[in-house]
């Protein structure tokens, strides 16, 4: 029986009506029902009128050792209102104490189980409200740093499938029109580049998902169990060497301001991946100069790369790290690289930003992250 709105009913129907709910609230074993604010209530109030009535034998016991139990329950009849004011107090303040104690958990309580039926939904740009609660308001930061995590996953995955079936687009196009000629070729070297148009569009293809499989995995993973004690200047030497074989038309300086003995804490796979990342697009950028710089500083490893080509524009500095984001499309690529290179300095608890060039007039890449345990 649910009463409308719009209807008021009687004194005795209200009352049958709360009865009814609270019967229900106390018997329905269901897994969704509806919490149910009396019976968290009245368990508190139970037990906190047990505490109560303990100390009060107890206080009675220990006054009965001196005295004698009548002269005790005469001292009890003198006090103003006699006992029925003492028991009055009794029940009362208990009541009082549990409804002050119990009824601002009960309002969190409810708030957070409404966010997780949101956040089930699929809602998760609702938040959580703030408490102050030390019991309830550490569940409630954690709900809405869920909600936020899972809204930049959707996001990203947004965000990837939009790109991937951008960029797919074009090689297809390409390998279908290149399937056309090899229909009815009209001489042997049409043959021959039709072929080779079809396997330059596979390796683009198989590159692009493989960049992209990396890119969606970086927003799962942890690194804390891939993290290793490596020596910093020999990797750093092996990056920049590899520059080196793949750019040999540009002149490579390489500056080293650390202990050839140190040892930092890094994935060596994915941070050997951002360096040649960026170190690539140095190489694709550049007129004639690459400067690579490494130190230590405050703890952190600091790495720049900086080249004497177009540069950056201040205006496109941030963007250029968003997954897709291509400012010269006639140099290739599918603008994932930056992406993957902030999202593995990310991982490792540091930074890569887009600054003004010191020496070169081109663009300057600085990143950092903590050195972890040197050695």
């Amino acid at each position: 029986m649910t009463p409308n709105p719009t209807q008021r009913l009687s004194a005795f129907r209200y009352c049958k009506w709360r009865w009814l709910r609270f019967r229900r609230s106390w018997t329905d074993t269901r897994a969704d029902r509806i919490p149910s604010w009396s019976k968290l209530y009245l368990r508190a109030y139970l037990n906190l009128l047990a505490l109560v009535l303990a100390v009060l034998i107890c206080v009675f016991a220990a006054l009965s050792i001196g005295l004698t139990p009548g002269v005790v329950r005469h001292a009890f009849d003198g006090l103003p209102g006699g006992a029925a004011t003492l028991a009055l107090v009794g029940l009362g303040a208990p009541a009082l104490a549990a409804y002050r104690w119990i009824r601002p958990i009960w309002l969190d309580l409810v708030m957070v189980r409404e966010r997780a039926i949101d956040f089930t939904g699929g809602r998760f740009n609702t938040r959580a409200r703030e408490s102050h609660s030390v019991m309830i308001g550490p569940l409630a930061r954690t709900l809405n740093a869920l909600a936020e995590r899972m809204e930049r996953l959707i996001a990203a995955q947004r965000d990837l499938t939009n790109g991937i079936s951008h960029e797919l687009r074009t090689p297809l196009a390409r390998a279908r029109f290149a399937l056309e000629i090899l229909r009815e070729p009209s001489s042997a070297l049409e043959y021959e580049t039709a072929v080779t148009s079809i396997e330059q569009d596979i390796a683009e293809l198989d590159e692009l998902i493989a960049m992209s499989l990396t890119y969606a995995r970086l927003e799962y993973m942890s690194l804390q169990s891939h993290l290793e004690p490596t020596p910093l200047a020999a990797w750093f030497d092996a990056q920049v060497k590899d520059a080196n074989l793949l750019y040999g038309d540009k002149a490579v300086t390489l500056q080293v301001d650390v202990d050839r003995g140190v040892r930092v804490a890094m994935d060596k796979r994915l941070m050997s991946y951002a360096m040649r990342n960026l170190l690539r697009n140095a190489g694709k950028y550049a007129n004639s100069q690459i400067r690579v710089c490494v130190a230590m500083a405050h703890g952190n490893v600091e790495i720049s790369v900086e080249d004497d080509g177009a540069g950056v524009a201040p205006a496109e500095r941030e963007r250029i790290f968003d997954a897709f984001v291509r400012l010269d499309r006639s140099t290739g690529g599918y603008g994932l690289g930056l992406a993957i290179t902030r999202q593995v300095l990310h991982a490792h608890k540091g930074r890569i930003v887009a600054t003004d060039p010191l020496t070169p007039p081109g663009a300057r890449f600085e990143l950092s992250w903590p050195a972890g345990n040197q050695a």
